[in-house]
């Protein structure tokens, strides 16, 4: 008992995750003992577990004690300004939180970085930014089933069905129940710790769960939820429950107008159930922080440079971006980008070969480049050409010269191709915000949906044969949700707050 306590613990710290496998085999080897043996060491377990969450809870619990206390000891002193001008400019501190679940959170958390510091400029040592990710800090169950579980989910259909379940299961302004919302925060406690040691003054999160554990800060600490500014960045074009912090979130930033009114009903819900969970028990008090929180309707951050791309292609100055990717300005084809995501790339591929319209195709295939050899040894019509890319870096250039793409449909793709006007050929949206996401874009008109795989070549002919009127049409569709300033103006308000 003693050595399976020990491995146990050794399983439990952050630096080795390979300790968890190693309880694999020590289970197996339990199978020999006693059902009364088991339960012992079954319940021991347990409670070494507990026994280390609550350790890391009282470190964390003492680190925002510290700082809560250095907050009220300037709050009550007297503090002589210097008469140097930049010692009197306070230094701005924030902290962006993401959970790498899916690149879009990721990618919008840099976003968002990219234009602090470039809004910076000179005064640059004036702002001070910190990004984490909530999996590099979190233990590695936490992230085997937040990541790796997840992306097995995506790949059966079985999964994607269940995660289009539970995700309309979290919606229409339900709540966790408090165990889940306890078993969350306290797979962050490591980040509660960094955040007491870099003190932020602003916090922006672009994934709900270090949203959440904020809030919980905030909730709990009135000096604490004072001196702290949440911000959350909403990554998809749907606002999910989920999402929604009543009353802890100061500001959030949203892909458009329509999220707001979402917003705000949600919130109103909220407010109802704590009236109604004060009525029962007999209390009569004001939460300690405001049940509606500002909207800024900024769209889903994409890089900085997306702005100049958008720039150039609106003064035609793209012949380098041609250049890159080995197309021709001058051809008269239209560019399309395909990029299937987990949708099996060699059928894809295949399929968009087989469109009729002449076509110049750029395949994207990122983390399946490993089957390169097998698209190379496909046969090309003359009709086309083919350009064969790994992992891009240069999407901005690779979207401000194409005409469409083919693929999925997270909250980041649509934005990026909102701002420069490329329409979405979507395949099999995953159920839940995938769907959600394509559901905003039939809306607008920017995307045509395909769930099944054999009607790509005559989708292709439909939207780029017959003169141009349909891609044209569906361009415009997709310009009204257009926000290629969106980092910027995340950056600019948490600046002036």
């Amino acid at each position: 008992m003693t050595a399976f306590a020990t491995l146990l613990i050794g399983a439990a710290h952050d630096d080795n995750p390979t300790g968890y496998y190693s309880l694999v085999a020590i289970a197996q080897s339990y199978c020999f003992y006693s059902a009364s043996s088991i339960l012992v060491h079954l319940l021991s377990s347990i409670l070494i577990f507990f026994a280390i969450q609550m350790y890391r809870a009282t470190a964390a619990g003492i680190q925002l004690r510290r700082w809560r206390s250095e907050i009220r000891n300037a709050e009550t002193s007297s503090v002589q300004l210097s008469t140097d001008p930049k010692q009197e400019r306070k230094q701005k501190r924030i902290m962006i939180l993401y959970a790498n679940v899916g690149s879009g959170h990721k990618s919008a958390a840099n976003a968002v970085a990219a234009a602090l510091t470039l809004r910076g400029g000179d005064d640059s040592e004036d702002i001070v930014v910190q990004k984490i990710d909530l999996m590099d800090l979190a233990s590695p169950a936490f992230r085997y089933v937040m990541q790796t579980m997840f992306q097995k989910l995506t790949q059966s259909l079985l999964g994607q069905h269940t995660l289009g379940y539970l995700y309309d299961m979290g919606d229409g302004g339900n709540e966790k129940s408090p165990l889940q919302r306890a078993m969350e925060d306290a797979a962050g406690l490591n980040i509660v710790k960094e955040i007491a040691r870099f003190k932020p003054d602003t916090i922006v999160c672009t994934h709900f769960l270090p949203a959440q554990l904020v809030a919980s800060i905030k909730r709990a600490s009135k000096i604490l939820g004072d001196s702290i500014r949440l911000g959350l960045v909403i990554t998809d074009l749907d606002l999910q429950s989920m999402w929604v912090q009543p009353g802890a979130v100061d500001v959030y930033y949203l892909p458009r107008d329509d999220s707001a009114i979402v917003l705000r009903d949600y919130e109103s819900r909220a407010e109802e159930k704590r009236k109604k969970r004060d009525e029962k028990r007999k209390e009569n008090r004001k939460s300690k922080l405001t049940s509606q929180s500002k909207v800024v309707v900024s769209g889903i951050p994409i890089a900085p440079r997306f702005t100049e791309a958008v720039g150039k292609k609106a003064q035609k100055d793209l012949k380098a971006g041609f250049d890159m990717f080995n197309l021709k300005q001058e051809d008269p084809r239209p560019v399309v980008v395909v990029m299937s995501g987990g949708v099996g790339i060699e059928e894809v591929y295949k399929l968009c070969l087989s469109a009729k319209t002449a076509c110049q195709f750029v395949v994207v295939m990122g983390r399946q480049a490993d089957v390169r050899e097998v698209l190379d040894a496909v046969k090309i019509p003359s009709r086309h050409s083919v350009e064969l890319v790994g992992f891009c870096k240069e999407m901005p250039t690779l979207l401000s010269v194409c005409d469409m793409m083919v693929g999925k449909c997270g909250g980041l793709t649509a934005a990026e191709n909102a701002a420069l006007g490329v329409p979405l050929l979507i395949l099999s949206p995953i159920p839940g915000q995938e769907q959600r996401n394509a559901d905003v874009l039939l809306e607008t008109g920017g995307c045509l949906k395909i769930n099944d795989l054999p009607l790509i070549p005559s989708r292709l002919d439909y939207v780029l044969g017959g003169g141009g009127g349909k891609i044209d049409e569906m361009r415009r569709g997709m310009e009204k949700l257009a926000k290629p300033l969106s980092a910027f103006t995340v950056a600019d308000d948490i600046l002036r707050g």
